[in-house]
């Protein structure tokens, strides 16, 4: 299991190399505001992907610290105490006990990732004004942070640490009890930050929305690697623009929607909001039906 755990890590990590590489090369053949634009791109890329190492580093740090806030517990108490604790005393028991770590750094990378978007959406709209939509962007960020540690992160955790005190509860060895929460804990990591990376990039894409929507914006420029790890999906929407009713008819086959959740999970690409002046000017092709129809076809596999 960890070592599949680690090979995905590795994939991924490729993956983020090889998305920022072909951006890079994009842009060689690019100028103007273009050119400018995908240099944006690559600092949001990058800001996302430094996001995603540092969630997948304080998460580590949280299950280390809460396995020694667990085991204090037990040795002030008795595992028969903490395990009738009301339910919502036992998750604010495992966020206290190391997982405000990881709430913490969540908020303060998410904070990065909406500086990005901005400056990528200044591109095309110079005077953007982002405070009448910033309690929009407020909730947001706060229904992310709930999605990822109140429906995920959170109840695995709490279901370790309540198996692991019935455990000793029928006497077996604390230590014992809370190795193998801890090695629960590291299997459950594959899928958390998968979610975790997903909720980043629709935290993105929906700054992204927010601000069209206040801008006033409605054509959406499909940016990201061009590479062999390019989903069938979105191969043939890369570097095209689309409109909203164009968005409203694709189908990733992920169950995300396409206008946050992009290609799907893990997906490397985001959307740019731009103008009618923008895109002539700069003279982008606009997606045909064809090409929303081979796009849907490639969600489908």
């Amino acid at each position: 299991m960890c070592d599949n755990h680690n090979i995905q890590l590795l994939a991924e990590k490729d993956a983020d190399k090889r998305a920022v590489e072909d951006l890079t090369k994009q842009l060689k053949g690019q100028s103007g505001e273009v050119a400018q634009l995908t240099r944006s791109k690559i600092k949001e890329l990058k800001t996302l992907i430094k996001a995603e190492n540092k969630m997948k580093s304080v998460l580590a740090k949280s299950r280390t610290r809460f396995l020694k806030t667990l085991d204090d517990a037990v040795k002030a108490t008795d595992p028969l105490t903490l395990l009738s604790l009301p339910r919502d005393q036992m998750i604010d028991f495992i966020i206290r006990g190391g997982f405000d770590l990881s709430i913490d750094e969540f908020i303060e990378q998410t904070d990065q990732i909406a500086k990005a978007v901005e400056n990528t959406a200044r591109i095309v709209q110079p005077d953007l004004g982002l405070i009448p939509i910033q309690q929009k962007l407020d909730i947001m960020q706060t229904a992310t942070v709930q999605q990822i540690f109140d429906d995920v992160v959170i109840p695995t955790v709490a279901n370790g640490v309540r198996d692991s005190l019935t455990a000793m509860t029928l006497d077996v060895p604390t230590n014992i009890a809370i190795s193998s929460l801890a090695q629960k804990m590291q299997q459950a990591t594959g899928r958390q930050l998968t979610e975790i990376n997903t909720k980043i990039s629709m935290f993105g894409r929906s700054v992204t929305t927010s601000i069209a929507e206040e801008a006033g914006l409605t054509l959406y420029l499909y940016t990201g690697p061009q590479d062999g790890l390019t989903r069938k999906f979105c191969k043939p929407l890369v570097g095209k623009v689309v409109s909203q009713s164009q968005m409203r008819k694709l189908n990733n086959g992920q169950g995300l929607p396409v206008q946050t959740g992009g290609g799907g999970y893990n997906c490397r690409h985001s959307w740019s909001p731009i103008s009618k002046g923008f895109m002539k000017a700069a003279k982008l092709p606009k997606a045909t039906t064809a090409d929303i129809n081979k796009a849907n076809d490639g969600g489908k596999r």
